[in-house]
């Protein structure tokens, strides 16, 4: 190998070598460890916009749209208090979203408060409940003019393709039975744990309204499947 050709494998080298520790040090610059704060760092300390943070809190409810672009939402603390912040998302909503469950948000804090979020976690405890007193979905239907209005329980099994995202007006529907063709449209904008799947039964508590849809306060999965 001659002299010039030595010459330019060194810099083409060298050059490789530049390249490399350009690309490791941009990476964990964007991997940065974001700075875990609370709701009320987030509101009170202006030494965080611009910086990569992570903050907890619950949905709190009416603040969103569904199907919304970007989707906008606020965080409140679980114990209570009129701080709140602004988180907003560009991806896909994670199908345990709903009104009062907890939302881990990590981004970037803007100068007007709000979070560009990078990352979305939202988590929802499993409820459970017994079916005893519940009524069968056919026994609802059948008995709708009756129970119009009225707050009671239902029971019954997740049809299978039914469950939707937060915010649509028939979250899931319901059925006695997994081939039964007589189903209960349920709505609810609260958010459904990591168990609430097609084929699970569940105890649901609300109400009956005049379109036929049953609008839920609480959601369930019955004791039984524990």
């Amino acid at each position: 190998m001659n002299k010039r050709a030595k010459q330019r494998l060194i810099g083409v080298t060298i050059l490789i070598f530049v390249a490399i520790g350009a690309l490791i040090g941009f990476t964990r610059l964007g991997n940065a460890a974001a700075t875990p704060v609370s709701i009320g760092e987030v509101v009170a300390d202006e030494t965080l916009v611009g910086r990569q943070i992570e903050v907890s809190g619950e949905v709190v409810a009416g603040s969103w749209v569904s199907g919304a672009k970007p989707f906008v939402f606020e965080i409140e603390d679980a114990d209570g208090g009129s701080e709140r912040v602004r988180i907003v998302w560009n991806d896909v909503v994670p199908g345990s979203f709903g009104d009062g469950v907890t939302a881990t948000a990590t981004g970037v804090l803007g100068e007007d408060g709000s979070v560009e979020a990078r990352y979305l976690v939202t988590k929802c405890p499993s409820k459970y409940e017994s079916a005893t007193g519940a009524l069968t979905v056919n026994d609802a239907l059948s008995r709708a003019t009756e129970l119009q209005g009225s707050t009671f329980k239902v029971t019954g099994f997740v049809t299978a393709g039914s469950i939707q995202p937060a915010g649509t007006p028939v979250r899931f529907t319901i059925a006695d039975t997994a081939d039964s063709t007589n189903t209960l449209g349920i709505g609810f904008g609260g958010g459904l744990s990591d168990e609430f799947v097609d084929g699970a039964k569940i105890v649901i508590t609300g109400s009956l309204e005049a379109d036929g849809i049953f609008q839920a306060t609480e959601v369930a999965l019955d004791t039984a499947s524990k």
